[in-house]
This record gives structure tokens, C-alpha cells and sequence, in this order.
């Protein structure tokens, strides 16, 4: 009978340690999730202030103050994303993706979960990686304006300048910027027209590459300089205020990539390389004083990724968001942590239980 007895309360104490095992990661779990709402709900909310200054970087949400922009009788504003070295898939112009918001009469918000790249954009922190354009159904729009991770929750507005459409010079675009990141203006490059407009360099470029694409695009596979364009090179070089030997190493190195890619041949590659060459060997260096070049240095320049120059800042940017990203989960495990505590304690009460129980028994039937 004692043994029928202690066997029930044996049985009796497993079910209960299993219920209060369970209960406690139920417990967990709601933590978990109770943390995952707050977080959700903390975007939501940090979102709503656009252009203040405290909730810059929340949300994923971006803003368009349409009242800067003067625009009239439109019904729908929208918002154009696109890395800015033409990769990736995002949205297509004004499509149903790419559809503001309505915040008020004179702010629309865009929220970039729509393009499918979120998380890339969050974690880009201040890489320019980025361009966006806002524009309406009235065919009003503004220039390419340079984003990164950290705009997020900021404002673009209408500065009231105009910019000349880089690929069409007859068209003149609206310039735009962000109210709290001055770094991501008006995106930087050369016209049609031979004329630097913009101000902001997307990551990977800089004035370097912008001349050494300029030349690469203006020289024919076959060798043949478009002179109408590659005449302005000097001037070129004057504003942007570089020099002709750096302009070269990356127009190498640009070259060499194109063959080792099998984008372009070595022969094709040889020709624009000699036709470069001859431009280039024919300017002065505004870096040093207006010195005409050497053109032996020019013929032998080391191929050399100028952009490369730029990885400093980029890798700032960079680390400052692997710090936040590791915060956050950080928090996640602290809660995983409380729940294989719990667990092992159950357990240990449990097997504790255990041994009185068949304790108990022992010595009864001795």
C-alpha cells in the first residue's frame, strides 16, 4: 500500500514540476514578445515627428515636405529608392510600391519597407549609398538626392535651386536636401554638358572616378575621343581641382577590372587606354600649381581604385551600426538567458523530488 502511495506522489510531483516548467517558458516567450511589441511600437510612434531633429534615424519611415516644393493639383506623390551604383532590385517609377503617404496638407511620408530593402538601408548607417527622388503625377520632380542608413525618420525639402538634368541639358531638375544631413545633398556628377552640379558623392566615388568615367564613357570602343566632350577635360579638372596622373591610375584600374569581368576585351581596353592617355598627357595639375604633367608618368601610372581612398569614413559609418545591431540582440539573449535558468532550477527540483520520494520508499521496505 505505502509503495502504490508513494508512487502516486512521485507521478503527482513530475506532472507538477512539467506544469511549472511549461508555465516558465510561456513566461519566456511572452517576454520575448512583450519586448518585440515594444520595440515595434517604439518605431511606430518615433516615426511621427518628421524633421525633428530626436527622431532622425527611427522608424522606416522617410519624409517629403511637399510645401517647399510649391507643387500644385497633383494626387499623388511618390518616392523613387535605388542604390546609387545601379544594383539591386527595387521599384520601378511610380508604381504602386513607390506611393507616399499623406501625413498633412504639406508632408507625405514614404515607408521604405515598400522597396524590399529595409534592413540594407537600416544597416548602411552613413554610407551614402543611396538616391532618392520625390515626384508627383503632374510630371514634377525633384534631382537625385544622396541617402543613407541614417536618414531614416529625416525630411527632404526644396532648396529653390535648380540643377540641370544630367542626362537631358534641356531639362532643369528641382534641387532637394535633408533637414538634418547636410552629407546627403544633391548628388555630385558630371552633365551631358561637361559641368559638375550636386554636391554630395555617393560612396565609391569621388571627383577622381566621376572624371575617369567621364572619359571612359566619351572614348569609343575603337578609340575615338567624342572631342565635343573630352576637349573639356582640362576644365574639368580645373573645378573639380584633381589631378590628371590620379585621374589615369583609376582609369587603369577601372580598365582592368572591365577586362578581368569579360565586359570588354583587351584590345577594346588598349585603345581607350592610349586615347586617355593622350588627353590626359596634354593637361596641367591644378594640384601642383598649374605644372604641366609628365607624360612618361601618365603612360606608366599604377592602376589605382581612388574610391578605395574613401573607406575611412565608410567603415565609421560601419562599425557605429554593428554597435547598435549588437545591442539590440543583446537584449534578445538576456531573455533567453532568464529562461534556461528557470529551466535548469525546475529541473533540479525535480529530480530533487525524485530522490526523496524513492528515498522514502527504500527505507520503508527495509
Amino acid at each position: 500500500m505505502f509503495k502504490k502511495v508513494m508512487s502516486l506522489a512521485l507521478a503527482s510531483t513530475l506532472v507538477l514540476s512539467a506544469g511549472a516548467f511549461a508555465a516558465s517558458a510561456a513566461e519566456a516567450e511572452d517576454a520575448v514578445a512583450a519586448n518585440d511589441e515594444s520595440a515595434v511600437a517604439a518605431d511606430d510612434s518615433s516615426a511621427v515627428a518628421a524633421g525633428d531633429e530626436s527622431q532622425v534615424g527611427a522608424g522606416t519611415k522617410i519624409y517629403f515636405d511637399v510645401k517647399s516644393a510649391g507643387w500644385k493639383n497633383f494626387s499623388k506623390i511618390y518616392c523613387h529608392v535605388w542604390r546609387a551604383d545601379g544594383t539591386g532590385k527595387w521599384p520601378s517609377w511610380q508604381t504602386k510600391k513607390e506611393v507616399c503617404k499623406k501625413e498633412s496638407d504639406d508632408l507625405y511620408s514614404y515607408d521604405i519597407t515598400k522597396t524590399g530593402n529595409a534592413e540594407e538601408i537600416q544597416n548602411a548607417g552613413s554610407k551614402n549609398l543611396y538616391c532618392v527622388i520625390f515626384s508627383a503625377d503632374t510630371q514634377v520632380q525633384i534631382y537625385n538626392t544622396i541617402m543613407n542608413g541614417n536618414c531614416i525618420g529625416d525630411t527632404v525639402y526644396v532648396t529653390g535651386n535648380k540643377i540641370e538634368n544630367p542626362k537631358d541639358s534641356s531639362k532643369t531638375d528641382t534641387e532637394a536636401a535633408w533637414k538634418n544631413h547636410p552629407e546627403c545633398g544633391p548628388q555630385k556628377v558630371i552633365t551631358s554638358t561637361s559641368k559638375v552640379v550636386g554636391t554630395a558623392l555617393a560612396d565609391g566615388t569621388t571627383d577622381v572616378t566621376l572624371l575617369a568615367d567621364y572619359l571612359l564613357d566619351y572614348v569609343s570602343d575603337n578609340g575615338t575621343a567624342d572631342t565635343s566632350k573630352t576637349d573639356k577635360t582640362q576644365d574639368l579638372i580645373n573645378q573639380l581641382k584633381i589631378s590628371p596622373l590620379a585621374v589615369m591610375s583609376n582609369v587603369n584600374f577601372k580598365l582592368e577590372g572591365f577586362v578581368k569581368e569579360e565586359t570588354m576585351t583587351q584590345d577594346v581596353a588598349n585603345k581607350k587606354k592610349a586615347t586617355i592617355e593622350g588627353i590626359l598627357g596634354n593637361c596641367t595639375d591644378p594640384t601642383k600649381g598649374g605644372e604641366k604633367v609628365n607624360k612618361d608618368e601618365i603612360k606608366n601610372a599604377e592602376a589605382k581604385n581612388d574610391a578605395a581612398d574613401t573607406s575611412g569614413s565608410s567603415n565609421g559609418g560601419s562599425s557605429s551600426n554593428e554597435s547598435s545591431s549588437n545591442g539590440s540582440s543583446s537584449g534578445s539573449n538576456s531573455v533567453q538567458s532568464g529562461q534556461e535558468t528557470t529551466i535548469f532550477f525546475v529541473f533540479a527540483g525535480v529530480m530533487v523530488a525524485a530522490a526523496g520520494v524513492f528515498f522514502l520508499v527504500r527505507r520503508r521496505e527495509n
